[in-house]
Parts: structure tokens; C-alpha cells; sequence
């Protein structure tokens, strides 16, 4: 059962998703990341049925590349969920839509290695899968993320992302819209293309950029080597990008993985892209992706105060991306 419950100081949503703690996790539990026996790999071609139904799924010949399905243990579910009945706090039903979106049948393919043509192919499905989730009702905001690696939430070894559709806006997604409303009002300009167009001129964050998109460090970055990449066109979702854009998203994201890679010998990492959100004002939102380098865990300031203490500058971390 799903459950979405409302801090009361903080205002934050809390998923509660009993049936997670029986999902299943591929890495051995010691110092050393060691994966468990691939040979029952769900996500591994003719283990199809340790999943539930492909509901989307890109091929060749008879074979998929890209396989779309219903998560197994979900966060949020269409049918499995239930409200709190206590009228001292706030909750709500755990409706949404979780899936898994597996996009190489090899078990030890690192993402890192996909051709351009495999990327372009992905990030069209997950086109398709934003277009479809919106068009539900009672689905407010779209994420995709990859939990790339046992530190960074990974349970499964087998590359694969997840894209979740929930019913309401969470505090940070209410926090952005606020700062993209107030300089809107203030100055009649986007905030985010107004962030682009000052990195591009101080020098200092940027990491790379082509004719489509800049990645750089944010000036407040709460993670060490946060990175974020931004399309220099002001697009409030992902649908709305075209071929080239694509292309260049693709070469560009490519080369900041391999660069954040480059950390550490398997560095666990998450992705994660923003999406504009039902209730934002048409067009106001400017898409963009979140690389988070799993480095260090947060101590007991972060979590007592919420305030993050990052010991890399992000100066630093964007000169040392530049170099590599």
C-alpha cells in the first residue's frame, strides 16, 4: 500500500511504500561492492516474466532494446493505495505511476559505452512516457532518474531508469516555481536563461557547452560535484525538444558522465531530469538535468538543520571537469 503523508513543519510530502523493503538487491552487503548472480537478472532478456507486462518497448528484429514496464515494488501505484484516516494531519492517497525503463538487454553494459544512436532512442522513449503520463489525470509532476550505483539507491546492477508520475507538487518543485514566478514578475525574463547567459559570461562554473546546451556547476551546488546540464533555448519540457537539440543533448551528456566517472573508480551517481509540472504557467519552467556524484553522506547539521554543508567549491569542481 501507498501512502502520501504531509510533514507538518516543513510542508514536505513523505511517501510511505510498505511493499518496497521485499524488492530485491543484486549487490553483496560488505566494503567491497560485489554483485550478487546475474543469471537471475530480471531485467536480462528471457527473464521477462520475473517482471510485470512490457507496456512500452523499442526493438530490433525480434529482439527489444529497450524495454518499458510497471515497476514490481512501487513507490506509488494507479491501484494499490490508501489515505491516512488521522484528522489531526495531513495525507493523501499514494496514487501515481511507477516504471522501470531498462534500455540495454547486456547486463554488464555501463551507460557510459551507449552509442549516440542508443541515447537518442532512450531519451525518446522517454519522451513518449512524459507524453503519456501527462495525458493521466491525477498526475501533477514527472520525474526520471537513475540511480546509478549501490550509493546512489541502486538495487539492481543492470542499467535501467525509473520514471515516476505522482499527484502532487513536491516542496522543491513548489520552491522552483516560486523563484521562476518572482523574477517572471520582476524582470520578464526566464531565471534559468538568465543563469546560462551569466555563466556563459563569468567563465568561472562552466564545464563545456556546443550550440545547444552548457553544462556547468551550480553557484550554490548542495552536492560536491553537482552538475548541471541546461538547453541555452528556453524549453519547459522535454517533449518540446527537436532532432538537433536532441543530438547535442546526447553528445554532451555523454561526455559529462564519463567525466564524473572519472571521480572515482565506481562512483555511484544519480541522474535526474526536471520536468515543467501540470500546475506551472505554460512555457514558465526550463527543463533541465541534475548529475549528483554520490560523495560523502550527509551528517548530523545537514539533517538536523536541512542547511548542506559542501566541502568543494564549485569553482574548483568545474576546473577540475574542464581538465579532464
Amino acid at each position: 500500500m501507498s501512502q502520501m503523508r504531509k510533514d507538518i513543519f516543513s510542508g514536505e510530502w513523505v511517501i510511505f511504500a510498505s511493499n518496497r523493503k521485499d524488492k530485491p538487491y543484486s549487490y553483496k552487503h560488505s566494503n567491497k561492492i560485489e554483485e550478487n548472480d546475474k543469471n537471475i537478472c530480471p531485467f536480462c532478456p528471457k527473464n521477462e516474466n520475473l517482471t510485470p507486462p512490457t507496456v512500452y518497448e523499442i526493438k530490433n528484429g525480434d529482439n527489444w532494446e529497450i524495454r518499458v514496464f510497471e515497476n514490481m515494488y512501487p513507490a506509488i501505484s494507479p491501484t494499490d493505495y490508501e489515505s491516512d484516516n488521522d484528522n489531526f494531519y495531513e495525507s493523501i492517497y499514494g496514487y501515481g505511476i511507477h516504471e522501470i525503463v531498462v534500455d540495454t538487454p547486456e547486463h554488464t553494459m555501463d551507460m557510459s559505452n551507449f552509442s549516440n544512436e542508443r541515447f537518442v532512442k532512450l531519451f525518446k522513449v522517454f519522451i513518449e512516457r512524459i507524453k503519456f503520463m501527462r495525458s493521466q489525470n491525477n498526475i501533477e509532476y514527472i520525474q526520471i532518474f537513475k540511480n546509478n550505483g549501490p550509493l546512489a539507491g541502486a538495487s539492481i546492477s543492470h542499467s535501467h531508469w525509473q520514471i515516476m508520475g505522482i499527484s502532487i507538487l513536491a516542496k522543491e518543485q513548489e520552491r522552483m516555481l516560486e523563484a521562476f514566478k518572482e523574477h517572471k514578475n520582476k524582470t520578464q525574463r526566464c531565471i534559468m536563461c538568465d543563469i546560462v547567459k551569466h555563466e556563459i559570461e563569468v567563465k568561472k562554473r562552466i564545464i563545456s557547452q556546443n550550440d545547444f546546451f552548457v553544462s556547468l556547476v551550480p553557484y550554490a551546488s548542495r552536492q560536491s560535484f553537482e552538475v548541471w546540464i541546461i538547453p541555452k533555448r528556453h524549453v519547459s519540457t522535454m517533449p518540446l525538444l527537436n532532432q538537433n537539440e536532441l543530438e547535442a543533448l546526447v553528445s554532451i551528456f555523454r561526455d559529462m558522465i564519463k567525466r564524473v566517472q572519472s571521480l572515482r573508480d565506481g562512483i555511484s551517481f544519480n541522474v535526474c531530469f526536471q520536468e515543467e509540472a501540470k500546475s506551472f504557467p505554460n512555457g514558465l519552467f526550463h527543463w533541465y538535468i541534475k548529475i549528483l556524484p554520490r560523495i560523502g553522506t550527509l551528517a548530523g547539521f545537514e539533517q538536523g538543520t536541512r542547511c548542506f554543508i559542501n566541502p568543494v567549491i564549485p569553482e574548483f569542481a568545474a576546473e577540475f571537469y574542464r581538465k579532464k
